[in-house]
């Protein structure tokens, strides 16, 4: 949180070739977020939480394969997920909550194999919640919460929660009159949108 705003200068990217962890998370930033963080291939932490960056998640992203922590969330990002994501294989948390992200989450998530965290809190996704989650086996914790997803929490992760100690947070919309998820392992369930 240094107060800084305006855009990001593209010299970042092509003299920082070395840099493994950045954290620019609490600024004003604005505009999109740039496509250069692909140019850094030792990046391990990428934290750009709590800007005002906007627009879509840029498939360049998910470039390095020494990505293990990318928090994005509360800025106003939108749009679909980019296929990418789902080869960033030694991802460990991915944060992308308090955003204005829609569409499916694609089955291709099973991918996520190093998964510890998964935050999707506060965005638009539909559709049902995939059951290649249940492939995860190192789930911690998982907020499905504030979106428009339906149906029921598959029993693939269900029985992941039930099997694994370390899988203590399981939190989706299946509380109120009307639930939008069906839940029978959830450890909170909110009321949701």
């Amino acid at each position: 949180d240094n107060n800084f705003h305006g855009t990001l200068p593209s010299e970042m990217f092509t003299s920082s070739l070395d840099l493994r962890n950045i954290d620019i998370g609490g600024n004003d930033f604005e505009g999109m977020i740039p496509k250069g963080f692909g140019n850094l291939p030792k990046i391990a932490i990428l934290r750009i939480n709590n800007c005002t960056f906007e627009g879509e998640l840029p498939p360049e992203l998910f470039v390095s394969t020494s990505l293990r922590m990318l928090v994005v969330s509360d800025n106003n990002l939108n749009g679909s997920l980019p296929d990418e994501l789902y080869g960033a294989t030694s991802l460990q948390m991915l944060d992308l909550s308090s955003n204005e992200f829609s569409g499916t989450v694609s089955t291709d998530i099973g991918n996520l194999k190093a998964l510890k965290t998964l935050e999707l809190q506060s965005n638009k996704f539909v559709g049902t919640i995939p059951s290649t989650l249940g492939l995860l086996s190192n789930l911690e914790t998982v907020d499905v919460s504030f979106n428009l997803f339906n149906g029921t929490v598959p029993e693939e992760v269900c029985d992941l929660r039930n099997s694994s100690a370390s899988f203590t947070e399981l939190v989706a919309d299946c509380n109120g009159t009307l639930p939008r998820v069906t839940c029978t392992c959830c450890s909170a369930c909110e009321v949701g949108l």
